[in-house]
């Protein structure tokens, strides 16, 4: 159902801002970019990712969770019975060869009621002399109850 791509290179700004919503149940992936291979091979390098989208107003339960390789770093449940705006972000940092820290935060928005949570900050282990793969999905139960409307990469060095 979703799109994924390889990013050449992370340049100062990197963004898709093409809108892919889940399709019926389970856990769809609704976006999923390569960054590229020895982007975080030196210590000390940083890059941003941002994603973003909506939450259908229905009484179905929703996920939405953005994965850094196989580790989910964000999960953000929906509220039911109510239009969202949710976003994730998530700054990576490399911390030495193949291991990088992270910090990550969820939003979500119905109405006036917003929940800004910090999702987590931990460590990884991804290979950086490969591609890591950033993917947002929707975990949910009939079409485009998530959709995902654009992910940001950011060079922060």
């Amino acid at each position: 159902m979703g799109r994924s791509r390889q990013i050449d290179y992370v340049p100062p700004a990197d963004f898709d801002i093409t809108a892919v919503g889940n399709a019926g149940t389970g856990e769809d992936d609704l976006v999923s970019e390569d960054l590229p291979a020895n982007t975080l091979a030196e210590v000390g390098k940083m890059v941003r990712i941002i994603a973003w989208g909506t939450g259908a107003n229905n009484a179905n339960t929703k996920t939405v969770r953005v994965y850094i390789g196989s580790t989910a770093v964000v999960s953000l449940g929906l509220l039911a019975n109510s239009a969202q705006v949710w976003k994730a972000e998530i700054i990576l940092i490399s911390t030495g060869t193949d291991t990088q820290k992270y910090i990550a935060e969820g939003y979500r928005q119905s109405g006036s009621l917003v929940l800004i949570a910090v999702m987590g900050s931990d460590v990884l282990a991804e290979d950086d002399s490969a591609a890591i793969t950033v993917k947002a999905t929707g975990e949910a139960t009939a079409d485009d109850d998530i959709v995902c409307e654009g992910i940001i990469f950011e060079d922060l060095n």
